[in-house]
């Protein structure tokens, strides 16, 4: 953690005395600092009916975390070059499992580049660490840290009239702290071309490939429990933006997916990604967000290949006044479990889970801002002891200088 605290901070010493050479048609330095604190009911969404002293040591799994940030945001313009860069340091307290605190450090940085204005594109990177949520771990003993990187080089060309070409390239990885069975550490590096028509109205319809290798890292082959140690994946989508009138617009997303493991074609999967999502300005102090999704990922266990949730969502939006704004979101969501790499049909599981939040926004001052937010999560599964209700209280405060 420190050498990796070392290695970004001279990254961004370098870049900091870099940039000032490069450009001043448009810069800014951004220093941000937050505190939240937030109530947990049932932190390792555990069933009404646990033996929470016999699992815990405590009569119940309620939480309070402390949440504590710095972060600088810098970004810089000249001619048709952009430069962005956020480092972001988030330590996180546990009042009660103490052996959950964990200090995270994130980083987002992108250079939007263009060599002509037909001819642009985007080199960015990204790094964030979160802890995993216990909604299907069983390890509440020990943290389990997970840390996500990213880095991705796309480009645009426009052609003649409305046409554009897209493409670009992405490494992915995923790092656990501890073993975490049913998705694993992996690595993905993927490539994609892709065809866009945009309309004068502000639509476009693009449509696009992709092909993905990836690797199981920290996992060998395993002949008892069919776990392969690399992946391959193509995915072929068409994606339509909608501007449907001046305050409304649709997104619609069809994605094929065709998963493939190269020892074990038990763990197989394909199948049909979609998405759809309306954005609706009702008056100039109120909006509305609705959106459908049905989505397949990796899933694997004993009993499952692959997991197919569909989760539907709608969020209104009303500004109050200038410097208040109030936020609801309801969102129903129901996942099955699927495939099964011994050929034998297992115990069928389907959870339904149901999130209710309303939050308020509060900006006194261009500086600081104030969120308060309470939530509540709740799910039923077909198999016993998966039920769980969650009701999370936070407030959170940002200022930036």
């Amino acid at each position: 953690m420190l050498r990796q605290s070392i290695g970004l901070t001279r990254t961004f010493v370098l870049l900091c005395l870099a940039i000032p050479a490069w450009g001043q048609d448009a810069s800014s330095l951004t220093l941000n600092a937050g505190y939240s604190i937030a109530t947990d009911s049932n932190l390792f969404r555990l069933p009404e009916a646990s033996n929470f002293s016999a699992l815990l040591g405590k009569s119940n799994a309620a939480e309070t975390i402390q949440t504590s940030s710095v972060g600088i945001n810098y970004n810089t313009a000249h001619s048709l070059q952009q430069l962005e860069f956020s480092l972001k340091l988030v330590d996180n307290k546990y009042q009660n499992f103490s052996h959950l605190n964990f200090t995270a450090l994130n980083s987002d940085a992108a250079w939007r580049w263009a060599f002509t204005p037909r001819l642009r594109g985007n080199i960015s990177s990204s790094r964030k660490e979160t802890l995993n949520s216990f909604a299907d771990l069983q390890g509440i003993n020990v943290r389990n840290q997970r840390t996500d990187t990213r880095t991705r080089l796309d480009a645009t060309y426009e052609l003649t009239g409305p046409w554009q070409i897209i493409g670009g390239t992405s490494h992915t990885r995923q790092a656990n702290e501890q073993t975490v069975a049913s998705d694993s550490d992996y690595s993905t590096t993927s490539a994609d071309i892709g065809l866009r028509y945009t309309f004068s109205s502000g639509s476009s319809l693009t449509c696009t490939t992709t092909t993905a290798s990836g690797a199981y890292l920290n996992r060998a082959l395993s002949a008892a429990g069919f776990y392969d140690d690399s992946f391959s994946q193509i995915d072929n989508e068409l994606r339509l933006h909608w501007a449907v009138t001046g305050n409304s617009t649709a997104n619609l997303r069809l994605t094929h997916i065709n998963r493939s493991h190269p020892h074990f074609d038990q763990r197989d999967y394909n199948g049909l990604n979609s998405a759809l999502d309306l954005n609706w300005s009702l008056t100039g102090k109120t909006a509305l967000t609705a959106a459908w999704t049905r989505e397949l990922a990796s899933y694997q266990t004993n009993d499952y290949n692959y997991s197919q949730t569909n989760r539907l969502m709608v969020g209104p939006v009303w500004q109050v006044g200038a410097k208040l704004i109030l936020r609801m979101r309801h969102e129903i969501a129901q996942r099955s479990f699927l495939g099964t790499p011994t050929g034998i049909i297992g115990p069928l599981r389907e959870d339904t889970t149901q999130e209710t939040s309303l939050s308020a926004q509060w900006q006194p001052y261009k500086f600081f801002t104030l969120v308060t937010s309470l939530q509540n999560v709740n799910r039923s599964s077909s198999l016993p002891d998966l039920d769980y209700v969650s009701n999370i209280a936070t407030i959170s405060s940002q200022f930036s200088f």
